[in-house]
């Protein structure tokens, strides 16, 4: 065989952006565009068993479609004359891929030539090996395209084309080439994808922990928003644009909420603010205990985003609660293993602008002296405010002392005598508020014996 030695242009291979369709990769292209497939549109119902170095592997396969994603190009990047017959090995290898239908036909842009298939190619395998034939003078433009109308994956596959001098140098593990290009041809990714947004509220002090804190304040409690994301992917059998009801099934995916659901209606919507009458279908089905609630999918997936609601009566104290949420996906397809669930995404949290304490025994008989001791560690100061539950035949006026400012950095010392005010007897429970993060307060009772110098000290709350 007679040849004359030519020289190649250099070869870049650089990823560029992604979208759901392609068309032909150029092997030699500074930029190109994979084929993006939606990993839940595999199905065990359309595999390829491997074959040779490939035996015990079972590949998935995906086609081609109509638009030629999946075939591949090489720019020759010949340079000069050719004399006499000028025969060239063009090797093909996959990479996480094996030929899910035989090795199809290799052809030459400008016609100056033809390139058959020499060996390999066979189904279930990585690897061919085409001999390439040059009959006339080649430019440095002149490409090889091979053909793929399907293509066998086990992960995001990639075709390397390499020209060769020589059949030795072609079937070598590393055989010197003239010129070469390899690319990821394919991405396989998850079509659906979640985004969960923390929501954070404060149950108001001033209300008891009744309702929400906000201006004015408010029964309904609007948390974080999850996003359920299927768009610009490919099913992977059909080559068809992946629509919702491929990667999963709306009616049987089931979204679940967990935390403290004791308090009130929480429900999933896309406008939390409709709360005058809750649908039923958006509802959370509770369990017993109240700590978890589930909602079927439909909207979940349906709408651009949907928002953790919770409606309080505003009458038992809103709890203290972190609220996570996770979601269970039905395949679509029954034969694929569908999308991947989640847990354990932080989608609301309510905790309390302030402090409350009660206070089990509260006096003013004239042996003893008791004080009331609040600690405030932090760097702002914060009001607070008493309030009395007494027993039948005590009323209970607020003194002087009742309501103030906690200093801060500061203890402040309150005589029960200066709290309140008590006729009937001398004794009476009360409830201590403060506006302030809860902390950074400690709450403490003191009460001398007049008479002997003993103590009596109650630690409420550390701070």
């Amino acid at each position: 065989m007679l040849k004359k030695i030519v020289t190649t242009v250099g070869l870049v291979s650089v990823f560029g952006a992604s979208t759901a369709s392609a068309a032909a990769v150029n092997l030699s292209a500074a930029t190109f565009t994979p084929y993006k497939i939606a990993n839940e549109t595999l199905a065990t119902n359309n595999t390829t068993t491997g074959a040779g170095a490939n035996l015990g592997t079972t590949f998935f396969d995906i086609n081609d479609g109509t638009n030629s994603d999946l075939d591949v190009v090489l720019t020759t990047g010949f340079t000069g004359a050719v004399t006499g017959t000028s025969d060239y090995f063009v090797k093909v290898e996959l990479t996480n891929a094996a030929y899910s239908t035989a090795a199809e036909a290799m052809t030459l842009v400008p016609a100056d030539g033809s390139s058959t298939l020499f060996s390999g190619g066979l189904v279930g395998t990585s690897s061919a090996i085409y001999q390439f034939d040059i009959s006339a003078t080649l430019t440095s433009t002149a490409t090889l395209t091979t053909t793929f109308a399907d293509l066998a994956t086990n992960g995001n596959p990639t075709v390397k084309m390499s020209i060769f001098e020589t059949l030795t140098e072609a079937n070598k593990a590393a055989g010197t080439s003239v010129s070469t290009g390899s690319k990821q041809i394919a991405a396989i990714s998850p079509g659906v994808t979640n985004k969960t947004v923390l929501g954070s509220k404060k149950a108001e002090v001033s209300t008891a922990f009744k309702q929400i804190a906000g201006t004015p304040t408010t029964k309904v409690a609007i948390l974080g928003t999850t996003t359920v994301a299927t768009t610009g992917f490919v099913y992977a059998s059909q080559a068809t644009t992946a629509v919702i009801g491929d990667l999963l099934t709306p009616l049987t995916t089931i979204a679940t909420i967990t935390g403290d659901l004791s308090n009130g209606e929480w429900w999933m919507s896309t406008d939390c603010t409709n709360s005058a009458i809750v649908p039923t279908a958006d509802k959370l089905k509770l369990n017993a205990a109240k700590t978890s609630g589930t909602q079927t999918g439909v909207k979940l997936v349906t709408e651009s985003k949907v928002t953790l609601c919770n409606k309080t009566d505003g009458v038992a104290v809103i709890p203290k609660s972190a609220y996570t949420i996770g979601v269970n996906y039905a395949p679509g397809n029954t034969l694929s293993a569908g999308a991947a669930d989640f847990t354990g995404a932080a989608i609301g949290n309510i905790g309390r602008n302030g402090t409350t304490q009660n206070i089990n025994y509260l006096t003013t008989f004239a042996s003893y002296n008791q004080r009331v001791y609040i600690t405030n560690r932090g760097l702002v100061d914060a009001t607070y405010a008493f309030t009395f539950q007494s027993e039948a035949g005590v009323t209970a006026t607020a003194g002087t002392a009742a309501t103030g400012t906690s200093k801060a950095s500061s203890v402040l010392a309150l005589k029960a005598a200066d709290i309140v005010t008590l006729v009937g007897k001398t004794r009476t429970a009360a409830t201590l508020t403060i506006v302030g993060t809860p902390a950074l307060f400690g709450i403490a009772t003191q009460q001398v014996n007049l008479s002997n110098g003993a103590t009596d000290t109650v630690v409420y709350k550390k701070d």
